[in-house]
């Protein structure tokens, strides 16, 4: 069974190094040929390899992919006409783009599904655990309410998504103030820019709301140089659980991370798995949950770091290799009791 992953990101970038290392976990675990091609963030490289992918012969049985930028919506029914089988996480199709190419497997028989991750529940979940911290350390203004400060990615759906919880937890808050969300591109430097820029237009932000881990690393970089301490006197949380968050949190100057979407790809790698063998010949489209990791839950949670993930064995979530399971578990508490 030949697997391609038409990787967006590279074993440089914090969040896919992850994605990739639970993926190639469980592809041994399920004895798939796992190929990953990395794009290192370029979109007209995703456009590149993907029809290199497309018109190789012969071309890949399964293929794996992001949304980005709408590019899986371009390449899809190329992938579909050639007879790949594509399964697409973290990024899906958008609304006008789902109204064009349909359900899976309704108008392209070669699309099997999707696993995205709930990027709005994400984004609000984050805003939530740290806006209760900066309550409870009394992070308020001179008007009594919480000054949040929040760092988007670029102008993709995850990003627009995880801002969107964002608005929606501080809205849920009459004496929570959110500043201006600006736009960072995933890049610490440019977070570190964005973060000096909130602080410069309210001096009074305790809180720094940021889509990824990368950024919030940006953010204590600019918390840093004002002389104040990330951490203490302003509290910074990220999206990902990138590899450094456990030490990151234990030093304190990390408040919390929300993630478990670093597993997605492991989980399609399950689901095209039951496929292959014909125990999933129905369309599957799911949105994945998170969690927020913080200084109290780490050590539940540090077996996801520091390679413990090859403890799990993902054929135990195959119903190919386990007809009597009723259905699909891809939790994090059904990963964390399997290893």
């Amino acid at each position: 069974m030949r697997v391609c992953f038409l990787n967006l990101g590279s074993d440089a970038d914090p969040f896919f190094a992850k994605l990739t290392s639970f993926m190639r976990t469980a592809a041994d675990d399920l004895g798939i040929d796992l190929e990953v091609v990395d794009c290192h963030r370029d979109s007209a490289r995703v456009r590149r390899e993907g029809l290199a992918l497309i018109e190789r012969d012969p071309p890949p049985e399964y293929l794996l992919m992001t949304n980005h930028r709408s590019l899986a919506a371009e390449l899809l029914p190329q992938a579909d006409a050639a007879g790949i089988k594509v399964f697409l996480i973290n990024e899906g199709l958008l609304t006008a783009e789902r109204d064009r190419i349909g359900k899976p497997r309704e108008k392209l028989a070669h699309w099997l599904g999707e696993l995205v991750p709930d990027d709005c529940q994400c984004g609000s979940l984050l805003a939530e655990s740290l806006i209760a911290a900066a309550k409870a350390r009394g992070k308020v203004g001179g008007d009594g309410k919480v000054h949040v400060g929040g760092i988007g990615g670029a102008f993709t759906m995850s990003s627009l998504a995880r801002v969107t919880g964002l608005r929606m937890a501080v809205h849920a808050h009459e004496d929570v103030s959110l500043g201006g969300v600006f736009p960072a591109n995933w890049e610490r430097a440019k977070a570190r820019e964005v973060t000096a820029r909130q602080f410069a237009d309210d001096p009074e932000v305790t809180v720094v709301w940021a889509a990824s881990d990368e950024m919030a690393l940006g953010a204590i970089d600019a918390v840093a140089a004002t002389g104040r301490t990330p951490g203490e006197d302003v509290l910074i949380g990220g999206v990902d659980w990138a590899s450094f968050v456990p030490a990151k949190i234990r030093e304190g100057v990390l408040t919390a991370s929300a993630g478990g979407h670093c597993m997605d790809g492991a989980w399609a790698l399950v689901l095209l798995h039951d496929a292959h063998h014909g125990f999933l010949s129905e369309s599957f489209q799911e949105k994945s949950a998170f969690a927020v990791i913080t200084r109290d839950n780490l050590d539940q949670y540090a077996r996801l770091f520091d390679e413990g993930w090859r403890s799990v064995d993902f054929s135990r979530f195959s119903r190919a290799g386990n007809p009597q399971l009723a259905g699909y578990d891809f939790t994090l508490a059904a990963l964390l009791s399997s290893s």
